[in-house]
């Protein structure tokens, strides 16, 4: 059986006196697809923030990979988590290929090793070898974004977190970053991945496990099926009532 990756024991999280995250208990095993939907407000991104530690929890306890956030140095921790986030953040000054080796270089990476990792990592992500020399502004939005998830698994990481990182771009460039990004997660090795998303199709398709996040609180945490067949709480109806656009997928769920 897999080991934990994440671990949330009673954490709260509040803004001055406004409790953003209330009493959050929930497990994330290793190489499972997560993704975490909810309204802006819900606690999805702050939760995803705290769990790797750039905002730190008023009460309770956070492990990651059998390491506590709020013991540890956190600078060398995020090394080996990757991030994308929704606006993409390659350098612009930076090549491609400079961009993917930003955190290989910080770990003391000779420059054959990273070479090859930039190679094979534009492999992975289905973009040619040549845009390597290229800058982000000469690629598309797509483009980029696939940088960044290439950028995010440059060294090796076993977490990889993603806040809405398909919210900005159209609708036929995101369905194939998710079936990309769906099949590269099949591909490596007991990965984890943990996505924030704020729409239920993209949650349902992607995540093993799908979090449904309310004002703080999980109102439940389960497979796409059992979210479609069986919603526990009145706020995950309503919420897949909103969302039945796709109706392949949700034929497959049914």
């Amino acid at each position: 059986m897999n080991k934990a990756m994440i671990k949330f024991k009673n954490v709260s999280k509040k803004f001055g006196k406004n409790e953003i995250i209330s009493n959050l208990n929930f497990e994330v095993k290793e190489g499972e697809f997560i993704t975490v939907l909810g309204a802006s407000g819900s606690g999805k991104t702050t939760t995803l923030k705290m769990i790797n530690g750039l905002e730190k929890p008023t009460a309770g306890d956070i492990n990651v990979a059998g390491y506590s956030i709020q013991k540890g140095k956190l600078i060398e921790f995020r090394r080996h988590i990757g991030y994308v986030v929704q606006s993409i953040g390659l350098f612009p000054h930076m090549t491609i290929a400079q961009n993917i080796a930003v955190t290989p270089k910080l770990l003391g990476w000779d420059k054959e090793k990273i070479n090859h990792r930039v190679d094979e990592l534009l492999d992975l992500v289905n973009l040619p070898r040549d845009f390597k020399d290229r800058y982000p502004a000469q690629l598309s939005g797509g483009q980029q974004q696939r940088v960044g998830v290439a950028r995010a698994l440059s060294a090796n990481p076993p977490l990889l977190l993603f806040d809405e990182p398909f919210s900005a771009l159209d609708s036929l460039i995101r369905q194939e970053l998710q079936h990309q990004l769906k099949d590269l997660h099949r591909k490596l090795d007991n990965k984890t991945f943990y996505f924030v998303t704020h729409d239920i199709n993209e949650a349902l398709y992607l995540g093993d496990r799908v979090m449904v996040m309310n004002h703080g609180k999980i109102e439940q945490f389960d497979t796409p099926q059992n979210l479609v067949k069986h919603p526990q709480t009145e706020y995950v109806k309503q919420l897949l009532d909103t969302a039945q656009e796709n109706q392949k997928l949700w034929e497959a769920l049914k």
